[in-house]
């Protein structure tokens, strides 16, 4: 649950939902400023096919939390979900501690759903999470690993910090490693996807999915912070840029240089609203009815192309 308290109520984004904004945005990217759409970079054998198992991977990267968001922990602060991230005890009740310590099967879940029917869409889910916490491990990476790097989770300090058992993480880390061999192999007799695994077009797509995912969860988290996103593919691997990000007002946030399809870009996040006079109902009536009783509603964002 991606948790968020803005003025006097709290956003709840359940992960597949956000995932899903994820998708909206790679199926809106390219056109403008040299941008590409992904799976049309230089050498693409099949484009159309490439873009669709990309997207797809990128709108269901998070698939393997529906298990997950559908019965929720709550907080005994609130009484409402806890969010990851959020500071508690560390017990279960920590989302984050559950996530990084013992969360590794619903990264595998989702990853193996994927497989049966979209390899591609499989691998590029397993890079996303690989390097999200391969990253902290020095033996794992050469030194220049700065593209590696998750917008969000990727410096340093984070990325040390997801991890609280480096048994289980280099155990899942392995595991992940052996999928990917297998992943790789079966796309690699594939007519359509063979060359897809080729660094300079894989790297770009795992890339691309670290970029999405980051822009969204800056969106369902309310982050009202300015950003540099570097090593951005736009046209190829070996063409990379910076965006800036920049928040225009709580809405709206300007794009330096811009990508999408449309001169501007709305955003729908899903989301389950609720008023602090709700949440701050007694945390042991009823919470999965409270949550439930939340309205469903969406939150509208804009993207513009700013300059300078």
């Amino acid at each position: 649950m991606l948790k968020a308290r803005v003025n006097h109520e709290t956003w709840l984004v359940q992960q597949p939902h956000h995932a899903q904004v994820s998708g909206f945005l790679a199926a809106h990217w390219g056109g403008p400023n040299g941008f590409v759409r992904p799976g049309f970079e230089p050498g693409a054998t099949n484009p159309v096919k490439w873009r669709d198992e990309i997207i797809l991977g990128i709108a269901e990267h998070d698939n393997g939390w529906w298990e997950t968001e559908a019965m929720p922990l709550f907080s005994p602060v609130d009484g409402l979900p806890v969010g990851v991230g959020e500071a508690a005890p560390p017990t279960r009740e920590n989302e984050m501690s559950a996530w990084h310590s013992g969360g590794f099967d619903r990264w595998l879940v989702g990853i193996n759903r994927l497989a049966t029917h979209h390899p591609y869409a499989a691998l590029i889910t397993s890079m996303h999470a690989y390097w999200l916490y391969a990253v902290a491990f020095d033996d794992l990476h050469a030194g220049d690993i700065e593209h590696r790097r998750h917008f969000v989770f990727g410096p340093p300090d984070i990325a040390r910090g997801l991890i609280s058992d480096e048994c289980k993480a280099r155990a899942f880390l392995s595991e992940l490693g052996d999928t990917q061999t297998r992943l790789i192999a079966r796309l690699a007799r594939d007519k359509v996807f063979a060359r897809a695994i080729e660094p300079r077009h894989l790297d770009t797509h795992a890339r691309l999915l670290q970029l999405f995912d980051a822009m969204s969860l800056y969106l369902a988290l309310n982050d009202l912070d300015d950003h540099e996103l570097p090593h951005v593919p736009r046209a190829s691997w070996s063409d990379r840029v910076s965006i800036r990000w920049t928040r225009v007002d709580e809405r709206t946030i300007g794009l330096d240089p811009y990508p999408f399809d449309t001169p501007e870009l709305t955003v729908q996040m899903p989301a389950r609203i609720v008023a602090d006079e709700t949440s701050n109902e007694s945390a042991d009536t009823a919470p999965l009815a409270r949550f439930h009783a939340a309205p469903m509603t969406s939150l509208r964002f804009r993207f513009i192309p700013t300059t300078g």
